[in-house]
């Protein structure tokens, strides 16, 4: 007798539970970084424009080839549909390898300077987003696999209750990759493993493709429209230059202070991620107490929320774009810190990133220019891990050896009465005692606990420094104004 059709055989758990998992594994993909150009972007530091438009002409194509070409959907049987997630998890592999910093273990290679991005990283950037429908492809191929199963509510149940848990898995270890330090015994396995995650979830989203039974007729993956129509990608095109329209439109229209300005107003600010002190995510409060200010250079730290822990946000971009500023965002995220970032009114040249040797959570440091009245002044922005280990801050100092008008502002996570501080104001002085020089200000706020510095060549005049406590993060800001004058060689 002839074989039944595949929608009248009785479910298999296994093959139920492969392709529940496929399914699963797509989602988690699509959720963890595709919704979010901005996340691939933060992943390589590329143009957030150019993600955005590569995406957008990928799905673009997609669709259009799925409405008018009836040779492509015969063309998604499984076999087609294994190799191209396969060259997608090959892609997507590369993407983020090319990012991975190997760090020796040797503490006096650093500070470690990040690698240029080279054509050849771009590749694998650019092939991975044009190959990216193929999630949707999944979707719709598990779900329609699924359906035809014709699976009982127990083996339903049992099936994504294991996709479930491979879902589960799958974004601790994502968020492993960055808090390793906070996670006893398996915690250290995930340190420098980025990649693992996203080459484990895009086999998990091809590899289950084999569980489907090849028929006898060539069957498409995707539906085909009955009749060719402009509307789905009609939409998929609208929406497509609106997303791209819309980040040229709300980028950020800096404007320099005037020539005249008597001071330069420095920020820096820990703000935990975008949450207040009780753990409520917070942008607008945050973004509120920063525009109070009206700094001229902010350092941002823990402000890295491109990635699943952070719901995918960009609170770099939030807030560059309402304050209209340049941003530089520093480490990318593949290598696992918590971010850190520089904003500016003024032209950001020369950015680079480094980063210091660590047996914990790993840190780095932007070092920047930029110019102001004729003068050009150098940005160090940091994050030192817990204790403001030594070996740390003798990374940063050696990178900073022998520039002029230095400004190093960071959560140092060290003291006045540390071994790290006196490194440090051996060669410049802390704003701070700049203007105060008993180390407590005229309302009675004592630097003695504080852990949030800035750090300027000694030859800077201090105008006014104060910290400012407020429950929108966990550390206070602290703004430090410094005289524009000829002791730092601005023109008058």
């Amino acid at each position: 007798p002839a074989p039944p059709a595949e929608a009248e055989r009785p479910a298999r758990f296994g093959r139920l539970t492969a392709l529940s998992v496929g399914w699963m594994a797509t989602l988690f993909l699509l959720y963890a970084s595709f919704t979010a150009p901005n996340v691939i972007a933060r992943w390589t530091g590329a143009d957030y424009r150019l993600v955005v438009g590569l995406a957008t002409a990928a799905l673009f194509g997609f669709a259009a080839l799925l409405t008018f070409s009836r040779r492509f959907a015969a063309l998604l049987t499984p076999h087609f549909l294994l190799g191209w997630n396969l060259l997608f998890t090959l892609a997507l592999t590369l993407t983020i390898l090319a990012h991975q910093i190997s760090f020796p273990a040797d503490p006096a290679a650093y500070p470690l300077f990040e690698p240029p991005v080279t054509l050849w990283h771009r590749l694998p950037l650019a092939l991975m987003l044009l190959l990216f429908p193929v999630l949707f492809a999944d979707c719709a191929f598990f779900a329609a696999r699924i359906v035809a199963a014709r699976p009982t509510l127990r083996q339903l149940g049992g099936s994504f209750g294991v996709a479930g848990f491979f879902l589960l898995a799958m974004i601790f270890a994502h968020v492993f990759t960055t808090v390793y330090d906070y996670i006893p015994v398996i915690g250290p396995f995930f340190r420098d493993k980025f990649w693992l995650v996203y080459l484990l979830a895009g086999l998990a989203a091809g590899l289950p493709v084999l569980a489907a039974r090849q028929e006898r007729e060539t069957r498409p993956t995707m539906p085909v429209c009955p009749s060719p129509g402009l509307l789905f990608p009609a939409l998929i095109l609208l929406a497509g230059a609106g997303a791209v329209a819309g980040v040229f439109l709300t980028a950020p229209k800096p404007v320099p202070p005037p020539d005249d300005r008597e001071t330069l107003r420095v920020l820096t600010y820990n703000i935990q991620q975008g949450y207040s002190a009780d753990g409520q995510k917070n942008f607008d409060a945050q973004l509120a107490l920063i525009r109070s200010f009206d700094a001229d250079l902010i350092g941002l730290q823990e402000s890295d929320t491109n990635r699943l822990a952070g719901g995918n946000s960009d609170v770099v971009r939030y807030f560059a774009d309402r304050l209209d500023m340049y941003a530089y965002y520093g480490p990318k995220t593949v290598p696992g810190t918590f971010g850190i970032a520089l904003l500016s009114k003024y032209p950001i040249q020369n950015a680079r990133t480094f980063y210091m040797y660590s047996e914990g959570e790993q840190t780095a440091t932007i070092e920047a220019q930029v110019k102001v009245r004729g003068a050009w002044f150098t940005i160090y922005v940091t994050h030192l891990g817990n204790g403001g280990p030594l070996v740390q801050q003798e990374a940063v100092m050696r990178a900073l050896e022998g520039r002029q008008n230095v400004i190093a502002m960071g959560d140092f996570n060290f003291r006045p009465n540390t071994a790290q501080y006196r490194l440090t104001t051996e060669t410049l002085a802390d704003a701070w005692k700049l203007k105060w020089p008993l180390g407590i200000d005229n309302s009675g706020d004592s630097i003695a606990d504080k852990i949030d510095h800035v750090f300027v060549t000694p030859n800077f005049t201090i105008r006014d420094a104060k910290y400012i406590a407020s429950p929108v993060s966990d550390h206070p800001a602290l703004l430090v104004e410094i005289e524009l004058n000829e002791d730092c060689g601005c023109s008058s």
